[in-house]
């Protein structure tokens, strides 16, 4: 009878230790922070490096003519969607499509001031995770996704590639400005 009852008391005291660190465990996971959006944006950008699924040469979307075109501003639409952040869109055709990456370049854009969840800021105070757009003289513009120490993450013409930003803008003299936007809902 002595070795049932020890073996019983043995019994709970693991069960219960088992039981006490699980819920415990548990507990901790509910009060974890939330990751900002930022970072939501910037880590769906990091995961698509190396993808052709953006490349000059690819389709993208259902029809809608996206072949051997240049599809930096569908790879930054892509991102904010995936990282359920509003992605501004314009009428076209009867269908609302991604914003160009020259509509990215204009601070006073209606497109992406109308989602209320844009706002510009200097060059200097870029983080991870904003939007960074370049306007050249005459050609389009080109747009990607500020990365980590003066890194931006964009799809260029074979893949998507992280490349630095003052690197980027010496080799491409015709840029003219440079807009960075910054996600705040």
């Amino acid at each position: 009878m002595n070795r049932r009852v020890l073996f019983l008391v043995l019994f709970f005291i693991l069960l219960f230790t088992l039981a006490d660190s699980w819920f415990w465990r548990r507990r901790r996971r509910s009060y974890r922070a939330p990751v900002p959006k930022s970072t939501q944006i910037w880590d769906s950008a990091r995961s698509k490096v190396g993808s052709k699924n953006w490349n000059y040469y690819s389709s993208w979307g259902e029809g809608y003519g996206y072949r051997k075109t240049w599809k930096c501003n569908l790879f930054v639409y892509d991102v904010l969607t995936e990282a359920k952040a509003k992605a501004p869109t314009k009428w076209s055709w009867l269908h609302r499509s991604p914003i160009s990456a020259n509509e990215w370049t204009n601070p006073k854009s209606k497109n992406i001031k109308g989602t209320g969840c844009y706002k510009t800021v200097s060059f200097s105070s870029k983080q991870k995770g904003d939007i960074i757009a370049f306007k050249r003289k005459r050609k389009s513009g080109h747009v990607g996704i500020v990365s980590t120490n003066g890194f931006y993450i964009s799809a260029l013409k074979r893949k998507v590639e992280e490349d630095n930003i003052e690197a980027f803008r010496r080799r491409h003299a015709s840029i003219v400005k440079t807009i960075v936007w910054r996600y705040k809902c």
